[in-house]
């Protein structure tokens, strides 16, 4: 994903949508943020980064051992 991107409002959803991971989703949710978008489509939002899996790179690298 493109973090440099910011999709039209419309389409945050999407992107959370395609996002691989619930950290690209968190910064999905935070340009929604930033766009203004009410606390309901947040909300919308965090739900769909909830069915995403939460791999940081210092539990990737843990788990490599």
């Amino acid at each position: 994903m493109n973090r440099a991107y910011t999709p039209p409002d419309r389409l945050f959803l999407a992107a959370a949508g395609a996002a691989a991971t619930a950290e690209e989703v968190r910064a999905v949710w935070r340009r929604a943020k930033t766009a203004g978008m009410p606390r309901w489509y947040l909300d919308r939002v965090a739900a769909i980064g909830r069915t995403k899996p939460d791999v940081r790179p210092a539990e990737a690298s843990a788990g490599a051992a």
